[in-house]
């Protein structure tokens, strides 16, 4: 689910492809944001990178520029309706249930608790696409949190009332350094 979806013309086959939901969450020190997303790919093995797309309009992209960290959790089955409440406007850890959040060890995202899996990377790098950017992070953390089926973006169906997550929100927290 992305703004730009209904311009693109191949969207109708590129949704045929089934993949995961995840949460891409990001932190500053000062502020944070959390939105969804399917454009992720692991990069390389050595070292183990991953690829996000980060579209340019959520303020997580300034924020990534400015704390160049990222989470990614993976949104399990049986958290659709959260999901859902997320999707509708529940997007701070206040309003989703602060134990429905954890803060990353290595980096210091906010990480969906219950979540299939998390990872963590630091961004190294990323590349303007247009409306885009694709953020190439260097992954320190992944962890499987529940073995529990995936949700997938196929299988969440159409939700009424979406409030785009395009704001990030106030978090002061002292974030954990890069090490070199």
């Amino acid at each position: 689910m992305d703004t730009g979806a209904k311009f693109d013309w191949t969207e109708p086959v590129y949704d045929f492809r089934r993949r995961g939901t995840f949460i891409i969450s990001t932190s500053d020190g000062e502020k944070s944001h959390m939105h969804n997303g399917c454009w992720i790919s692991p990069m390389s093995h050595k070292p183990p990178r991953m690829g996000i797309a980060m579209a340019k309009e959520m303020e997580g992209a300034a924020i990534v520029q400015r704390g160049r960290r990222i989470g990614l959790s993976l949104v399990a089955e049986d958290q659709k309706d959260l999901l859902i409440r997320f999707l509708q406007g529940a997007q701070t850890p206040e309003k989703l249930g602060v134990d429905e959040i954890i803060y990353g060890e290595q980096t210091g995202v906010p990480l969906w608790a219950n979540a299939v899996a998390h990872f963590e990377c630091w961004i190294d790098d990323w590349i303007d696409l247009g409306d885009f950017y694709w953020l190439i992070g260097n992954t320190v953390t992944a962890k499987i949190i529940r073995e529990v089926p995936d949700l997938l973006v196929n299988d969440i169906g159409a939700i009424t009332k979406v409030k785009m997550p395009f704001r990030g929100y106030a978090d002061v927290r002292t974030l954990p350094e890069r090490p070199n």
